[in-house]
């Protein structure tokens, strides 16, 4: 059997055998997500995005929080799939190295809406797009991968919208093998050795758009080569796909939901600060900060103090730092200004220590210069293996409500959350989305 067959074997399987508690988190990632793509909305990404659109107002298009207007199936969910990670607030999966995030939720709830279809059937294609996105990063080392100039996320991700539009389609596994093998013969998606700006952000689009056209082609016949992942993916990838994962539970309940909008590497960086300052130490003095990382996470950070713009500031270890000195550390917007005065110097270095926990854990260690002339410092490996610390669903709603800007007491936002976090019982997810759309413009 190809890799492609058993990815598609394993994402059905998962969905139809998922428990009550993996299905409530799969509607738990659906309102985060749509929290970052609301967020990213206002990211000045979304204006570029909006002016190079021009099928604003198609008869029976799709209303979307990401655009004014009606727009069309593939329009919609690249724009979602690009803002959902503009900010660099979406779940990810740290082992597989992939933001399955992204891609997967608005191709499910962008189809669903087009086919009219339940909560209960996007919930079963967010646990099978995650699925295989995942597992397929596992499969080829999603890690190593970043070391060779790939973005797991745009190599894999037309894989796992693919998946989740094919269960929303309805197709057999014959159909959903042959989605995954047209998704998969435009697998690409170079990192960014610099900059990264519009470039990498619109490989998330569209790895979603693609993936869901894959999945539309095949239920009208069309169809690729079936072992695109054995043969050709390891030449270009230079690895063949490892042997299938064993874990019994599915990839989704293995993702993390991201406490701050910034690049992965400074995670651990922050979350040891927050632990210096609980120990009593004023950070908030500091005249030097210096962060240690990993070699192989040093290219994906900078000391910049003058970024080009939002998605450079999100790199930077002197933003984040700030971010966190001001209070801000989980607020998006503060990315999108500049850099306040009376920042202390923030260097970046490598922790040799640190390399051999890669990729389970992303780890950082801080030493911070106080004012007094004390030296204090602290290593974080990060929680649950991941770069990431697990969030619990109270603060996943509450980092909703933060980056939308809703109140606690709104009743009506409080009764949409209520109805996004019971997915399964929705007769109607475009129902659902338009609702979104109306409270955003109230």
């Amino acid at each position: 059997m190809s890799v492609l067959e058993e990815l598609a074997l394993r994402g059905r399987h998962r969905a139809k055998e998922a428990d009550a508690g993996t299905r409530s988190l799969a509607a738990l990632h659906v309102l985060d997500t749509l929290g970052c793509v609301v967020a990213g909305s206002t990211h000045p990404l979304a204006a570029q995005l909006g002016r190079f659109v021009t099928d604003t107002g198609v008869p029976g298009g799709l209303r979307t929080p990401a655009l004014a207007g009606r727009h069309g199936l593939r329009t919609t969910l690249w724009a979602e799939a690009v803002l959902a990670h503009a900010d660099e607030y979406d779940a990810l999966h740290p082992a597989a190295a992939v933001a399955p995030a992204a891609v997967v939720v608005p191709t499910a709830l962008a189809v669903a809406d087009r086919e009219g279809r339940s909560g209960r059937a996007v919930v079963d294609a967010v646990i099978t797009g995650y699925e295989v996105i995942v597992e397929a990063g596992l499969r080829f080392g999603g890690p190593r991968l970043y070391g060779t100039a790939w973005w797991p996320t745009a190599v894999f991700g037309a894989l796992g919208s693919a998946a989740a539009a094919a269960g929303l389609l309805d197709l057999d596994h014959e159909e959903t093998t042959a989605a995954l093998g047209l998704a998969a013969a435009g697998l690409g998606g170079l990192l960014s050795a610099d900059e990264l700006g519009a470039g990498h952000y619109l490989l998330a689009g569209r790895a979603a758009a693609d993936g869901a056209e894959a999945a539309h082609l095949a239920r009208i016949g069309a169809r690729a080569s079936r072992t695109l992942l054995d043969g050709p993916a390891a030449a270009a990838l230079g690895t063949r796909a490892a042997p299938a994962s064993t874990e019994t539970e599915p990839h989704l309940n293995g993702c993390v939901f991201k406490v701050y909008p910034c690049a992965r590497p400074l995670h651990a960086a922050l979350d040891a600060l927050e632990a210096l300052a609980a120990q009593g130490r004023p950070i908030a003095e500091a005249r030097r900060i210096e962060i240690l990382l990993p070699e192989a996470l040093l290219r994906f950070v900078t000391a910049d103090r003058a970024p080009a713009g939002p998605t450079e500031a999100a790199a930077s270890a002197v933003f984040a730092v700030a971010a966190w000195l001001h209070g801000a550390a989980a607020d998006v917007g503060f990315y999108r200004g500049a850099l306040p005065q009376g920042v202390p110097e923030v260097a970046l270095d490598h922790a040799p220590g640190l390399d051999a926990h890669l990729p389970d854990r992303w780890g950082a260690r801080v030493v911070v210069d106080l004012a007094d002339g004390q030296r204090v410092e602290k290593e974080c490996l990060g929680s649950g293996g991941g770069a990431a610390r697990p969030l619990p669903g109270d603060a996943v709603t509450a980092k909703f409500r933060r980056t939308i800007g809703a109140d606690a007491g709104d009743s009506h936002w409080e009764q949409w959350i209520a109805q996004c976090l019971s997915l399964d019982t929705v007769r109607d997810v475009g129902d659902l989305r338009n609702t979104l759309c109306q409270l955003l413009r109230r």
